[in-house]
């Protein structure tokens, strides 16, 4: 049942003292209007327990903005929403779109470094996050006591002669809600085996990022991705202040997950008033690899934590790792990540105790 203002409701205390659910949160769709995401659709969910978020059918069922008690959970880059159709596929043009936000997606036919093969560009992070969603469904219902919300949709990645996958996304949260659940189904629908590459691009900002922000996860060994995050090893755990000319830094994490197999991940910043961070949950066995993103410039200052079935090293490298992930013709591999909000000492402590450190 719902939790609203410490107390807990049943649906018949609670539609006894409102005439709509829309009165204290809910599931509703606008459009912008102006700039370069002119149109774009937006499916706002508002758990009415200080969560709400907006997922963008137009950028991949991605969650492009997050609040908690009107805090901003994610960063957010200065492109704002931008209609997919503007992607620039080759090399690095996906930043020119990528507005980031809580949640932007990378794969299906490339993550990280931009490749080239047989003739055909892949471009970094891939083509996924600038696709459109279908068969988009958003709404929400009493389910008992719970009053259950939910946007979902298909979304088609597919070229004469190349890859043909479907990704079917879920994302879904409940009334008195502080967490939210993405429940994604990658199908290869070609007639070919296709290297399928997964990557969930979380990225926290101010101020759950902040001067002395700490990431706590159970790290059995980190990969740096080049000599410079080599040479900051010793401080990949701790967050500075925004810092003029800061050059990004990142590392791939071999994380120990729990006696359930789920691996937890947690960036906390104790110094925003009773405490205030963003909790990450998903199987390890699912999302074999962590990717951490440290960008702390000034104006550039955001974090990536990114559970992936493959590393940021791109095509070639995972390749010649043996990290590349292949989707048999027909098959299908599921993913579930779940973000929650952890508001004050009680409710960081409890989630970062297992973690350790």
């Amino acid at each position: 049942m719902p939790t609203l203002w410490g107390r807990n409701y049943t649906r018949a205390d609670l539609m006894r003292r409102i005439g709509d659910v829309s009165q204290i949160g809910g599931v509703r769709s606008y459009r912008l209007d102006g700039g370069s995401g002119d149109g774009l659709p937006v499916v706002q969910v508002d758990t009415g327990a200080g969560l709400r978020f907006n997922v963008v059918p137009g950028r991949a069922l991605d969650i492009t903005g997050a609040w908690y008690n009107d805090v901003p959970l994610g960063y957010r880059t200065p492109t704002g929403e931008v209609d997919g159709a503007r992607y620039e596929p080759e090399d690095q043009g996906w930043i020119r779109t990528a507005v980031l936000g809580l949640l932007v997606t990378g794969g299906l036919d490339n993550v990280g470094n931009p490749a080239v093969e047989d003739d055909q560009s892949f471009g970094l992070h891939g083509r996924l996050s600038n696709l459109a969603a279908s068969n988009v469904y958003a709404d929400g219902e009493w389910n008992g006591d719970e009053y259950e919300m939910w946007v979902q949709g298909r979304v088609r990645q597919a070229a004469l002669f190349g890859e043909n996958f479907e990704l079917k996304r879920r994302i879904s949260t409940s009334l008195g809600a502080t967490s939210l659940l993405i429940h994604d189904e990658v199908t290869n629908l070609g007639a070919r085996p296709e290297p399928a590459m997964v990557l969930y691009h979380l990225n926290p900002g101010y101020p759950i990022l902040d001067e002395g922000s700490q990431l706590h996860v159970r790290s059995q060994s980190r990969r740096p991705y080049d000599d410079h995050a080599a040479s900051l090893e010793a401080d990949w755990q701790t967050y500075g202040p925004p810092t003029p000319g800061w050059r990004q830094a990142v590392w791939i994490h071999d994380v120990e997950p729990g006696p359930d197999g789920r691996v937890r991940v947690a960036l906390i910043n104790r110094g925003f008033g009773e405490g205030i961070g963003l909790g990450i949950g998903y199987r390890k066995d699912q999302l074999p690899y962590l990717n951490q993103w440290k960008m702390t410039g000034v104006g550039e200052y955001v974090t990536g934590i990114e559970p992936a079935n493959c590393t940021v090293l791109g095509r070639e490298q995972n390749r010649a790792d043996n990290t590349m992930h292949t989707l048999q013709p027909g098959e299908t591999v599921e993913f579930e990540v779940e973000l929650s909000v952890l508001e004050g000492s009680k409710a960081i402590d409890k989630f970062i105790a297992p973690i350790g450190g």
